[in-house]
């Protein structure tokens, strides 16, 4: 007889689900406003009818769901989703836990993703990975030694807030030369503007790349530049093996042919293999199956 486990992706506009096997197949997907600024209940009720539409008539075990922030189970308060204050405030995972009659497993989204991408594009081949996700933030998911690393409070891999010039840029989160301040899609166009003084959306600026904009090649050349001393420092601290993108601003070709290098002139200690830049393979699926992965762990049918 067949297992089932939920995935849940809980996002600022959105609130996804997906019903997957044993076998980890997804045998159905469905989506529904998330409607945060209506309140908690709100969106606890539009996580519980999504549920239920991918369920179906499926005995489900167990849900697991990816959510912007990092939850802190002892205050039930979820940390840095500071775009969706609903999200932020006490009650949210525990009211919709007390309605549901399976266990419920809660992680950061960006672990969901490397999760899901990991098993896809990983496992065999690399035992030490990140996974980040480029677009109107930074986040990033780490799997080392094949098992999810979460840190002490579960909020391990925030690469976006790591400074890479502390007299530089001020990010929104209010420190001084995130690399979410320079990489992020919003940063790119900003950091675009600040050049040209046109407002244009990255895949616009990579279009005047293409064409020669000195402009837009300046802003790319500076992007590799940041994103491979970035990436350095994370495979020098963890001694990664492999990185992979995802997000909208992965679909930038440039990142994996020239970051690289950059990354290569870099690394300290002994001598490496070429550390690859894998583009992230299930697109928007990945942060929903990753979350049904947690509940497939739960019922002892997965191990990371």
């Amino acid at each position: 007889m067949s297992r089932y486990a939920i995935g849940v992706d809980l996002g600022g506009t959105k609130v996804e689900a997906c019903l997957i096997d044993e076998n980890r197949k997804i045998l159905s997907r469905e989506r529904v406003p998330s409607e945060p600024r209506l309140g908690r209940e709100r969106v606890i009720e539009n996580i519980l009818k999504v549920i239920g539409q991918a369920a179906g008539n499926q005995p489900y075990e167990a849900v697991g769901m990816g959510t912007p922030g990092t939850y802190n189970e002892r205050d039930d308060v979820m940390h840095g989703a500071p775009h969706t204050p609903t999200y932020e405030k006490p009650g949210l995972i525990s009211g919709l836990r007390g309605k549901l009659s399976v266990p419920l497993i809660i992680e950061n989204d960006a672990n969901c993703l490397a999760l899901a991408e990991f098993f896809a594009n990983c496992i065999g081949t690399y035992r030490y990975v990140m996974a980040v996700i480029l677009g109107t933030g930074i986040g990033s998911g780490l799997v080392l030694d094949n098992r999810l690393y979460r840190g002490a409070l579960g909020s391990a891999g925030e690469i976006g807030h790591m400074s890479i010039d502390i007299h530089g840029r001020k990010c929104e989160c209010g420190r001084i030369g995130c690399s979410e301040a320079y990489l992020s899609g919003p940063s790119l166009s900003r950091r675009f503007q600040e050049k040209s003084g046109r407002l244009l959306a990255p895949r616009e600026i990579f279009a005047l790349f293409q064409q020669g904009d000195r402009n837009a090649i300046e802003l790319f050349e500076e992007s590799i530049r940041i994103m491979g001393e970035l990436f350095a420092n994370v495979v020098n601290v963890l001694d990664l093996e492999a990185i992979i993108l995802g997000g909208g601003i992965s679909n930038i070709p440039l990142w994996y042919e020239h970051v690289g290098p950059v990354m290569r002139k870099s690394f300290f200690g002994p001598p490496r293999p070429p550390i690859p830049i894998i583009k992230a393979s299930l697109g928007d699926s990945a942060g929903v199956l990753g979350a049904a992965f947690l509940g497939l762990r739960q019922m002892g049918l997965m191990e990371f």
